[in-house]
């Protein structure tokens, strides 16, 4: 069984709409991480403050099929394919490379 990432960087007020979306399909465990301007453009500026907006990053491990399923209704039902909307996409785990921890980390005074 092959597994891969889905990834969803939305804007904050979609979150639920994307957990509940990723919950419908048996994506219910996942992990959420909050942010404020994200490269996305300057949402409004009102007397000189510039509102940036707060954005979501949604991240699930899933079988491959599971999560292109995921990624498709995200893109279509919360429409991330307009510009600054946000964007899910998916990661094959086989490929990804990174850090590796190896036993345990302490911190000597």
């Amino acid at each position: 069984m092959a597994e891969t990432f889905l990834v969803a960087i939305i804007d904050q007020d979609r979150e639920e709409q994307a957990l509940a979306i990723a919950d419908e399909e048996g994506g219910a465990d996942g992990t959420v991480l909050h942010g404020s301007g994200l490269g996305f453009p300057e949402h409004m500026t009102f007397l000189g403050v510039t509102y940036q907006g707060n954005e979501s990053v949604c991240v699930w491990q899933l079988e491959t099929e599971q999560a292109e399923r995921i990624a498709r209704r995200l893109n279509l039902e919360l429409d991330l394919f307009q510009p600054y909307n946000g964007l899910a996409f998916t990661l094959d785990t086989a490929a990804l490379q990174g850090m590796k921890f190896v036993g345990h980390l302490t911190h000597t005074p």
